[in-house]
């Protein structure tokens, strides 16, 4: 049975359907197009199809096909919306809307984050359906909306900022549930077993403005944010210190800066500067222990610098989750990737396990599971989904050979008894 489920996973389908995706602009906030398509595509095969209006043009897609009974059901996860946008100021094939192939490798916006990752997971039904391989629980497909880290602040307001797993939550909110999760996020082919959560930051300084002529008479407040800066940064070893974890590493990254008036440099001293930090957590953490932490960082810093005005505030909270590596979502992969790709399946290296994912948030509504994707590798075997300045890369073979791995998963979740 396996061999014939193996056979009938189509290569030129899945190419064919991750090009058309990505051909699909599907920025945060703009995903409805993209969710029209895929729809589209799921009816095509015969599955059950849903729309859940996350909010006006934005909907997560829902394809649901029926096994017979009894087994386990898998949640197939994946997100529509980009990392970045059309308008954002990057260049390289990678980084367009548009699908470009060199050889045996696809560059495009999405094209690894993760639209490749969709269309698995209709090869993979599509599969199983052609092979005949019989299942006994249900085959869910949750294509959902706003997944990207990002989230509303200060002037940056609206739909194109509401990331951060809001598709995913509203999803397992609204009532799809399942035995296990499997996320084609970009690991690069390997097993990741969790995800770190994370918080979004910002820490404000303030100062007193006045003019270029007599900046001796204000305090800057862009000074003092530079002061704070190799604070900030010396504090990332004292907080993974108190924070280990076996096979997670936590992190502190500072993201962006803002201050002044870009209209008006002339306002010498600064009035303001705003810092933007993302801090990944270890699961189960309590964003007001971090928050003191932090807090007490800045503190510190104020004795040594009694001039120093600062404020912490936090915009974004996820936590994060873990599954046993005995799991049975665990144990289809490890099974499933060594009949493909015959070896063992690697997994990553613990600063991975800060790049979140959709399984966070609907594990909080006790679905385990795992991440586990095509993407995440460039021809150089640098485990990224960047490939250099080019941008977003796929290998293709890869492609074709995790639709056959998480063909063969499915089929044996699927085929577990229920819990």
């Amino acid at each position: 049975m396996s061999k014939r489920a193996l056979d009938a996973v189509d290569r030129a389908y899945v190419t064919e359907m991750t090009k058309e995706l990505v051909n699909i602009p599907s920025p945060t906030g703009q995903e409805s197009a993209i969710a029209q398509y895929y729809a589209g595509r799921l009816r095509d095969l015969g599955l059950e199809v849903e729309f859940q209006e996350v909010e006006a043009e934005r909907p997560n897609v829902i394809g649901r096909y029926r096994g017979r009974g009894g087994g386990k059901s898998v949640l197939l996860c994946g997100h529509f919306d980009t990392s970045t946008t059309p308008d954002d100021a990057v260049a390289g094939p990678g980084h367009a809307p548009r699908y470009a192939q060199d050889g045996e490798w696809a560059y495009g916006l999405g094209v690894s984050n993760m639209k490749n990752a969709l269309a698995i997971y209709a090869a993979a039904v599509r599969a199983i359906m052609e092979s005949g391989a019989a299942i006994k629980g249900d085959i869910v497909i949750g294509a959902v909306v706003g997944e990207i880290e990002k989230a509303p602040i200060d002037k940056y307001k609206g739909k194109a900022y509401r990331g951060g797993g809001s598709g995913a939550r509203y999803m397992v909110h609204h009532g799809v549930t399942a035995d296990a999760c499997l996320n084609g996020e970009p690991t690069g082919t390997r097993l990741q077993l969790g995800n770190a959560g994370y918080i979004f930051a910002r820490i404000t300084t303030k100062g007193i403005p006045s003019h270029t002529f007599s900046r001796a008479t204000g305090r800057d407040a862009i000074a003092k944010m530079e002061a704070l800066l190799p604070v900030i940064r010396k504090w990332e070893e004292v907080y993974q210190k108190r924070h280990p974890h076996p096979f997670m590493l936590p992190l502190i990254g500072i993201g962006a800066i803002e201050g002044g008036f870009p209209f008006k440099p002339s306002i010498v001293p600064s009035p303001f500067c705003h810092l933007y930090i993302h801090i990944t957590t270890i699961p189960g953490t309590k964003p007001r222990t971090v928050y003191r932490e932090l807090e007490e960082v800045l503190l510190e810093q104020a004795a040594r610098d009694p001039e120093l005005e600062v404020e912490l505030k936090f915009y974004l909270v996820s936590d994060g989750y873990e599954v046993s590596r005995d799991s049975a979502v665990a144990q289809a992969v490890e099974r499933s990737h060594k009949e493909v790709f015959k070896r063992e399946v690697i997994f990553p290296e613990p600063a991975r396990y800060s790049v979140s994912s959709d399984c966070s948030p609907i594990f909080q509504y006790g679905i385990p599971g795992v991440t586990y994707g095509a993407g995440g590798i460039t021809p150089s075997s640098v485990y990224s989904m960047y490939d250099g300045a080019k941008g977003e890369v796929l290998g293709l073979d890869n492609l074709y050979k995790m639709t056959q791995s998480y063909t063969l998963a499915l089929i044996d979740l699927c085929n577990q008894a229920a819990d």
